[in-house]
């Protein structure tokens, strides 16, 4: 072999000249065809692996049998000549020519690979799962996490970002499902019940949403999401037994509507809203109230039992107690400021409708009861006092003939009777004297009506007194009939 530098011959073997250091190159000049033949089979190894990284293939291996092919593919014709460089031929190593060629054709079908497929063959499904999630790609990235979370290669990681993919998605119920599955194992885990809530107040699951904040302890949640714990409301009366002047105020310490029931259900955000104040007829009453706060989120229930009574006056007091007497006295009784009372004598309950107590009452000759109530302007009443009288006196004339004796003597006197009726009911002391009150009643009408005249008679004796009632004290004065 010659020196192209210096024209110095060099030793067969040798790679650089011994004259001046010229480093021989070896360059062989390659069949053409077998050429084509590579270039034709990495082509179509190219275009294979091309095709798969289109359809979405992560990873191609290119087979050794595609390399091996590339070399073999077309033996060499021997018809054809080989083109050597003259001066070269006699000189080539051909081991040192393969190795080198095989080394470099290996280096040219990996870094072909590698730019085709865009990646390295071994890829991190998590990673890659990340990247499809952060462009926007969830449901590429849901499936890729999926297939991940079914078999070993399952973290929490990946789940969480899992139900981040569902949630981007819209997939709440899914996205629920992973979360819920994670919080068995780390019931308190912020960020698991963080994405929880949200996937509850993205779906508008309030019922969710409550329950998750009444059974958790986490802190952070618990004061990240206090918007959405509604305080029940507050009662001004416990339950108990009440009287009907009593009023009822629910109240709440937060911005919202109280919305209450009656009939023991549970109200709702359609149940009626509490505006004012209660008050209750008499009887029993339950109140259930909850509130509904800004966020739409309805507290706990609070339910109340109230037994109403009818508010009461004090009863009447009686200065003559009921008994036997021997000698008639006035049935009095302790008059009432603001209010009035009335009694009845047929043993009826008293009403508005009855006989108004204004002044004391005479004592009823044959046994009878009287029933007292006081009622004010409100309609509020007492409990109705009841008393039973029994008179026996001594007594020369009896009842009819104090009756018969008030007509003639208004005969007698030259009054005309005809029209007219007289009875005694009961009877009066004045002086230490004992007398029948007889009193007129008019039959002018339908009915029987008293004319307001009354009359006394001494049981004793007999004679007739005008009687004048002087005042409300029961003050009564007799007058002598004279005709």
């Amino acid at each position: 072999m010659i020196c192209p530098k210096c024209g110095n011959e060099i030793a067969e073997g040798h790679l650089y000249c011994e004259v001046c250091g010229e480093e021989i190159q070896i360059v062989p000049d390659f069949d053409l065809q077998v050429e084509e033949s590579i270039n034709v089979t990495l082509s179509s190894v190219g275009g294979e692996v091309k095709h798969d990284a289109d359809v979405g293939s992560v990873t191609k291996e290119i087979p050794t049998e595609k390399v091996i092919e590339a070399i073999e593919l077309n033996p060499r014709d021997e018809s054809k000549p080989q083109k050597l460089h003259a001066a070269h031929k006699k000189n080539i190593k051909w081991p040192l020519i393969i190795a080198i060629s095989g080394a470099s054709l290996v280096t040219i079908v990996l870094i072909l690979v590698f730019t085709l497929s865009g990646s390295t063959v071994l890829k991190d499904p998590y990673t890659e799962a990340t990247k499809l999630y952060n462009a926007g790609q969830y449901t590429e990235a849901a499936e890729l996490l999926r297939t991940m979370n079914e078999g070993e290669e399952k973290t929490a990681d990946s789940a969480l970002l899992l139900a981040d993919c569902y949630f981007a998605l819209n997939k709440y119920d899914e996205c629920i499902a992973v979360l819920e599955e994670e919080l068995k194992a780390s019931p308190e885990n912020t960020q698991l019940l963080k994405r929880l809530m949200e996937a509850d107040i993205a779906k508008d699951d309030k019922k969710e949403i409550a329950r998750i904040l009444s059974e958790t302890q986490n802190r952070d949640i618990l004061d990240a999401y206090a918007d959405y714990i509604a305080t029940p409301p507050l009662f001004s009366m416990e339950s108990g037994t009440y009287t009907d002047d009593e009023q009822l105020s629910i109240v709440t310490e937060e911005t919202g509507e109280i919305h209450y029931t009656l009939d023991g259900s549970t109200p709702d955000e359609a149940s009626p809203v509490y505006q004012a104040p209660f008050v209750f007829d008499v009887g029993e009453h339950t109140v259930t109230a909850v509130l509904v706060n800004e966020k739409g989120m309805v507290s706990d229930p609070v339910q109340r039992t109230y037994v109403i009574e009818r508010k009461m006056l004090d009863d009447p007091v009686l200065l003559t107690e009921g008994g036997k007497y021997t000698d008639p006295e006035l049935i009095r009784l302790e008059k009432p400021v603001g209010a009035v009372i009335y009694y009845t004598d047929d043993g009826t309950d008293p009403t508005t409708e009855s006989n108004v107590y204004n002044q004391p009452i005479p004592m009823p000759i044959r046994e009878k009861t009287y029933r007292f109530i006081m009622i004010d302007g409100n309609g509020i009443t007492s409990q109705i006092v009841e008393a039973t009288y029994t008179l026996q006196m001594a007594t020369l004339v009896d009842v009819s003939m104090a009756e018969n004796a008030v007509p003639l003597f208004l005969k007698i006197g030259g009054k005309s009777v005809k029209q007219s009726e007289y009875k005694c009911t009961s009877a009066l002391r004045v002086n230490e004297k004992n007398y029948y009150l007889v009193e007129e009643y008019s039959l002018q009408t339908e009915t029987k009506v008293k004319t307001g005249r009354v009359y006394a008679v001494d049981v004793l004796t007999g004679e007739l007194y005008k009687v004048d009632m002087t005042s409300a004290e029961g003050d009564y004065q007799l007058t002598p009939y004279n005709g």
